[in-house]
């Protein structure tokens, strides 16, 4: 068995040793030394003047005075005198006039190494995914003298370098190159659906904020998008923007539809739709309009010649063409036929008022008079009802346009002529509750009628006609205006309740596969062209609401008719004028 141990080298005591306790005690003192090892320094090249009693010092190279010789031991001082001791590879101690911890590697003294490691936890726990993890009130990143970057680098394009930003461990924004190169910030609410409030395009720089922008302008200007030099250039004096072509694209023209600088009746652009009829097709923005006004509504339009004989067709490949608008309310809302419309039997409006209370799960309806509802008529937009109490988001109740509507709410012979009661094939709907009545009803004296049907577009540009040649420009102009509060729907009168209107177009409506009624196949590349849309208000236009008849409450309009050889202004019947360019 050896005299010492084989790490620390401590003495053993031996079973026939005398003075044991001269031994153990030796074993403690170098215990002392080097289990929990911290050192005064790892610099100083020489003891001081009066060191105290379990001092300890790793020895650099150089060492003088009583420390001569012993480069690189730990030196101890056990009063009186100084003992060394040499270390093992992967002793360690702590560095008192430093602050660190230096590891002994077999021949010199280094301080711990920081490269490389795995994890680094600084007052938490790091892991396999944040490898570095810092719990504190701050961390601070500062200069060296200059500058300072922090960079956040990532392998590919596709790939995601980003901070990002939680709240309570749930993603709530993040900032930075997440899948592309494009420099991008993203919110949040519930850390699943992120919305990019800012993107800039890494090859142009541009900036777009695909959310919405807002406090951009003066909140009394409103909240929406804001606008360019070149947007109102090219809307000008106009409701409808870009009608020109001036942008030089087809914003606020279908998707379908292809901007045209070659082919114009000499304005900027064109905007062409090649094939078969796609359905209604409709412009983006909305026009305000004042419904008491009268509108010029203008557009150009062209159509293709196709090669081949197409003379057995009476229009030969000439297709009809429409074009007009939507009206919407104040709230955005499209407005349809069954909103305002009422039924008349021989004449005879519906229009009526409650001669009792009505009440949400009421089975019958008591009017004041019933003689203009419907005792003939079977589809279901003629027997239903129309309650004349809608308020708009705004508080605003209109009188002749109302959302309160619902068909087929009773049959035919449930009319009763004498007694005014309209029996229901169905409870009076919640849906058609007064809602400012906690219980829903309706008082007596409240507006309601029969409803009626009719057509939602109102082809105020171009009505369903063909132009004579082709590829032959033609300028179509037409008016509407007033509010037509006669219940019939009239053509040239804006529906009751509009406050906006978007244009629509059926391009090539009777263009279909196989054929339509009387119209040729013309193929799937068949264009028409429109240019020079435009809605302005006729300020010298006449109107003068029907007194009398059926369409009492609507509006006939007389529009300027000039003359140029006999250089007279008249005003004449308004009505669509097609004339070729």
């Amino acid at each position: 068995m050896p005299d010492v141990s084989a790490n620390l080298s401590l003495p053993y005591l031996l079973a026939s040793q005398a003075q044991k306790h001269v031994t153990h005690n030796e074993a403690v003192r170098q215990l002392d030394a080097l289990v929990q090892l911290a050192v005064r320094s790892a610099t100083q090249t020489a003891p001081g003047a009066a060191p105290e009693d379990g001092d300890r010092f790793v020895l650099p190279s150089g060492c003088t005075g009583d420390w001569a010789g012993q480069d690189g031991k730990l030196a101890v001082f056990n009063d009186p005198a100084w003992t060394f001791q040499v270390p093992n590879p992967g002793w360690s101690a702590w560095v008192e006039d430093t602050g660190k911890t230096v590891v002994f590697d077999g021949s010199d003294w280094i301080e711990t190494p920081l490269q490389n490691l795995s994890f680094l936890g600084v007052n938490t726990t790091a892991d396999a995914t944040n490898r570095l993890a810092v719990m504190s009130p701050a961390t601070l990143l500062t200069h060296e003298g200059a500058g300072h970057q922090l960079k956040v680098n990532k392998a590919s394009a596709g790939d995601t370098s980003s901070l990002l930003f939680q709240t309570n461990w749930s993603g709530r924004a993040e900032l930075g190159t997440a899948g592309s190169d494009n420099f991008e910030l993203k919110v949040s609410s519930d850390g699943v659906t992120f919305n990019q409030a800012m993107v800039a395009d890494a090859v142009t720089g541009i900036v777009s904020f695909p959310s919405g922008t807002s406090g951009l302008a003066d909140s009394r200007l409103g909240s929406g998008s804001l606008t360019t030099v070149d947007y109102a250039t090219a809307k000008g004096v106009d409701l409808f923007a870009n009608g020109t072509g001036l942008l030089g694209n087809a914003y606020n023209f279908p998707n379908a539809f292809s901007f045209d600088a070659q082919n114009t009746p000499n304005l900027p652009g064109s905007f062409s739709f090649a094939g078969y009829y796609p359905g209604v097709v409709y412009s983006e923005e909305f026009l305000a309009v004042d419904p008491n006004q009268v509108y010029k509504f203008q557009t150009y339009l062209r159509q293709e010649s196709l090669p081949g004989d197409w003379s057995a067709y009476a229009s030969e490949e000439r297709q009809q063409q429409f074009m007009g608008v939507v009206c919407y309310d104040a709230d955005k809302f499209a407005i349809s036929p069954l909103h305002h419309m009422r039924y008349k039997h021989g004449g005879t409006d519906s229009l009526t008022t409650l001669a009792a209370p009505l009440t949400p799960g009421d089975t019958s309806i008591t009017l004041t008079n019933s003689d203009g509802w419907n005792e003939s008529a079977t589809a279901a937009n003629y027997r239903g009802v129309i309650v004349f109490g809608y308020k708009n988001s705004s508080g605003f109740a209109y009188s002749h346009y109302s959302r309160l509507v619902q068909a087929d709410l009773f049959d035919l012979g449930d009319v009763d002529k004498l007694t005014h009661v309209v029996t229901l094939n169905k409870p009076f709907p919640a849906s058609l509750g007064n809602p400012d009545d906690g219980a829903g009803t309706w008082p007596v004296g409240t507006p309601i009628a029969n409803t009626s049907s009719g057509g939602t577009y109102k082809y105020s540009f171009f009505a369903g006609g063909r132009v004579a040649q082709t590829d032959t420009w033609y300028k179509s102009v037409n008016h509407m205006g007033g509010i037509d509060r006669s219940g019939t729907n009239a053509t040239a009168n804006f529906p009751p309740g509009t406050a906006f209107v978007k244009v629509i177009w059926l391009p090539n409506y009777s263009n279909r596969a196989g054929g339509y009624g009387a119209n040729p196949d013309t193929g799937a590349g068949h264009r028409v062209w429109f240019a020079g849309v435009s809605v302005t208000p006729e300020t010298l236009a006449a109107k003068q609401e029907v007194a009398a008849g059926s369409s009492a409450g609507s509006f006939e309009i007389k529009v300027p008719a000039p003359d140029f050889a006999a250089g007279t202004l008249n005003l004449a019947s308004a009505a669509q004028d097609v004339t070729e360019v």
